[in-house]
Protein backbone atom coordinates (compact mmCIF):
# COMPACT_ATOMS: atom_id res chain seq x y z
CA UNK A 1 0.00 0.00 0.00
CA UNK A 2 2.82 2.19 0.92
CA UNK A 3 4.41 1.66 -2.60
CA UNK A 4 1.52 2.54 -4.19
CA UNK A 5 0.82 5.49 -2.05
CA UNK A 6 3.95 6.79 -2.81
CA UNK A 7 3.70 6.02 -6.75
CA UNK A 8 1.12 7.84 -7.08
CA UNK A 9 2.30 11.08 -5.12
CA UNK A 10 4.92 10.97 -7.79
CA UNK A 11 2.83 10.85 -10.47
CA UNK A 12 0.89 14.22 -9.30
CA UNK A 13 3.87 15.94 -8.39
CA UNK A 14 5.23 14.97 -11.86
CA UNK A 15 2.14 16.61 -13.45
CA UNK A 16 2.23 19.67 -11.41
CA UNK A 17 5.76 20.05 -12.75
CA UNK A 18 5.15 19.63 -16.53
CA UNK A 19 2.26 21.73 -16.27
CA UNK A 20 4.30 24.75 -14.21
CA UNK A 21 7.34 24.15 -16.92
CA UNK A 22 4.75 23.64 -19.76
CA UNK A 23 2.92 27.35 -18.81
CA UNK A 24 6.31 29.04 -18.83
CA UNK A 25 6.73 28.19 -22.14
CA UNK A 26 3.58 29.66 -23.41
CA UNK A 27 3.10 25.75 -24.07
CA UNK A 28 -0.34 24.17 -23.60
CA UNK A 29 -0.23 21.63 -20.17
CA UNK A 30 -1.26 18.20 -20.32
CA UNK A 31 -4.57 17.27 -20.97
CA UNK A 32 -6.55 14.16 -20.18
CA UNK A 33 -8.99 11.96 -21.79
CA UNK A 34 -12.25 11.33 -20.14
CA UNK A 35 -11.73 7.40 -18.33
CA UNK A 36 -13.60 4.99 -20.05
CA UNK A 37 -16.99 5.01 -17.35
CA UNK A 38 -17.13 8.79 -18.35
CA UNK A 39 -20.75 9.95 -20.26
CA UNK A 40 -21.78 12.90 -21.09
CA UNK A 41 -25.16 12.04 -21.10
CA UNK A 42 -27.65 9.72 -22.90
CA UNK A 43 -28.22 10.17 -26.77
CA UNK A 44 -31.22 8.71 -28.03
CA UNK A 45 -33.63 9.41 -30.91
CA UNK A 46 -36.91 10.78 -30.72
CA UNK A 47 -39.85 9.33 -32.30
CA UNK A 48 -41.40 12.69 -33.75
CA UNK A 49 -44.91 10.79 -35.57
CA UNK A 50 -46.25 6.89 -35.47
CA UNK A 51 -48.43 6.15 -37.21
CA UNK A 52 -50.63 2.98 -38.26
CA UNK A 53 -52.94 2.18 -42.39
CA UNK A 54 -54.92 -0.82 -42.65
CA UNK A 55 -54.84 -1.80 -46.45
CA UNK A 56 -56.17 -5.46 -47.86
CA UNK A 57 -55.69 -6.86 -44.10
CA UNK A 58 -52.52 -5.51 -43.72
CA UNK A 59 -51.42 -2.97 -41.47
CA UNK A 60 -48.23 -0.73 -42.20
CA UNK A 61 -47.02 1.02 -39.69
CA UNK A 62 -44.67 4.09 -40.17
CA UNK A 63 -42.64 6.30 -38.07
CA UNK A 64 -40.26 9.38 -38.18
CA UNK A 65 -37.04 9.77 -35.96
CA UNK A 66 -34.76 12.49 -35.05
CA UNK A 67 -31.06 12.61 -34.18
CA UNK A 68 -31.44 9.23 -36.26
CA UNK A 69 -27.53 8.34 -36.49
CA UNK A 70 -27.42 7.30 -32.71
CA UNK A 71 -30.03 4.76 -33.44
CA UNK A 72 -28.81 1.11 -33.65
CA UNK A 73 -32.22 -0.67 -34.20
CA UNK A 74 -35.96 -0.26 -34.13
CA UNK A 75 -38.12 -3.40 -32.39
CA UNK A 76 -41.93 -3.24 -33.44
CA UNK A 77 -43.44 -4.83 -30.18
CA UNK A 78 -47.56 -5.88 -30.80
CA UNK A 79 -50.47 -6.47 -28.25
CA UNK A 80 -53.97 -7.77 -28.42
CA UNK A 81 -54.91 -6.38 -24.93
CA UNK A 82 -52.67 -3.11 -25.19
CA UNK A 83 -50.65 -4.38 -21.94
CA UNK A 84 -48.97 -7.30 -22.28
CA UNK A 85 -46.35 -6.53 -25.92
CA UNK A 86 -44.35 -9.31 -27.56
CA UNK A 87 -41.44 -8.86 -30.20
CA UNK A 88 -43.07 -8.53 -33.55
CA UNK A 89 -40.21 -6.96 -35.65
CA UNK A 90 -36.76 -5.55 -35.80
CA UNK A 91 -35.92 -2.82 -38.01
CA UNK A 92 -32.44 -1.71 -38.10
CA UNK A 93 -31.30 1.89 -38.26
CA UNK A 94 -29.87 3.66 -41.27
CA UNK A 95 -27.24 5.76 -40.10
CA UNK A 96 -28.23 8.78 -41.51
CA UNK A 97 -27.39 12.07 -39.87
CA UNK A 98 -31.01 13.59 -38.53
CA UNK A 99 -34.43 12.95 -39.67
CA UNK A 100 -35.57 10.00 -40.71
CA UNK A 101 -38.54 7.50 -41.82
CA UNK A 102 -39.14 3.60 -41.27
CA UNK A 103 -42.27 1.71 -42.03
CA UNK A 104 -43.02 -2.24 -41.25
CA UNK A 105 -45.66 -4.20 -42.48
CA UNK A 106 -47.49 -7.27 -41.43
CA UNK A 107 -50.86 -9.40 -41.45
CA UNK A 108 -53.52 -8.52 -39.52
CA UNK A 109 -53.61 -10.72 -36.69
CA UNK A 110 -56.62 -9.85 -34.79
CA UNK A 111 -58.95 -7.22 -35.60
CA UNK A 112 -57.71 -5.03 -33.28
CA UNK A 113 -53.83 -4.44 -32.44
CA UNK A 114 -52.20 -2.57 -30.57
CA UNK A 115 -48.12 -0.85 -31.42
CA UNK A 116 -45.55 0.32 -30.01
CA UNK A 117 -41.77 0.94 -30.85
CA UNK A 118 -38.65 0.31 -28.92
CA UNK A 119 -35.72 2.29 -29.82
CA UNK A 120 -32.49 1.22 -29.01
CA UNK A 121 -29.46 3.23 -29.02
CA UNK A 122 -26.11 3.29 -29.88
CA UNK A 123 -25.44 3.92 -26.37
CA UNK A 124 -27.57 0.85 -24.96
CA UNK A 125 -30.22 3.33 -23.64
CA UNK A 126 -33.99 2.54 -24.52
CA UNK A 127 -36.91 4.26 -25.32
CA UNK A 128 -40.26 3.84 -26.12
CA UNK A 129 -43.19 5.17 -29.00
CA UNK A 130 -46.63 5.69 -28.03
CA UNK A 131 -48.96 2.92 -27.92
CA UNK A 132 -51.04 3.03 -31.41
CA UNK A 133 -54.16 1.18 -32.38
CA UNK A 134 -54.61 -0.59 -35.31
CA UNK A 135 -58.18 -2.06 -36.63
Amino acid sequence: MKLIRTYFYTVIISMLFHQTVSAHKNAIPFTSTPPFYFSAGSYTSKIISFNSLINKKKVLLSWTVDENQETDRFEVERSFNGKAFVFAAMVFGTDKAGIDYYQFFEKMKKSKTYYRVKTVAKDGSVTYSKIILAG
